[in-house]
């Protein structure tokens, strides 16, 4: 048994549908809140890296802008991460989990498998339409970066309002 099937077998264990590529050590994991989730596993480090990619790629003229959102959402982001591949145009969210020498139980790796899977699509989802509108040029950078910060904290006092 390898790590790659240790980490689809905690994946499924939590709840998720999963696609591997042994020859990639990838994973494509379900989700219900994003588009998609891929699992990069990395055997030799024990280490398992969660993206959730943008659906579109940003064109090369909106690159820099995109860039200061990045940077912008990053600072905020107290665990995921957002990178931009500047050669693609490729946005992603990204965290990731390194066990090394490591070896949790079946039911604790599918546990820290699962937070990871949900603080990466937070993020993703947090981010979707503010990378949309920075890339369309209807949102400037800093803007969007502040509305995705306080995103959660609105969404709250939208809730116990309606109460």
């Amino acid at each position: 048994m390898t790590f790659l099937d240790d980490v689809a077998r905690a994946l499924v264990a939590a709840g998720r549908s999963v696609r591997l590529d042994p020859d990639l050590s990838t994973i494509d994991v379900s989700s219900a809140s994003v588009e998609k989730v891929l699992a990069v596993v990395r055997p030799t480090a024990r280490a398992v890296t969660f993206y959730v990619v943008h659906p579109h790629a940003v064109p090369a003229d909106r690159l820099a802008a995109v860039s200061e959102l990045v940077v912008r959402a990053t600072a905020d982001l107290l665990d995921a991460s957002l990178e931009l591949d500047l050669a693609t145009g490729s946005v992603a969210a990204r965290f990731g989990v390194v066990l090394g020498e490591h070896e949790p139980g079946s039911e604790d790796l599918a546990e820290l498998l699962r937070a990871a899977l949900e603080t990466v699509e937070r993020a993703g989802s947090r981010y979707v339409t503010v990378i949309h509108d920075v890339v369309s040029g209807t949102l400037d950078a800093r803007t969007g970066a502040v509305a995705a910060r306080t995103a959660p904290l609105q969404e709250l006092s939208d809730e116990i309002d309606a109460r």
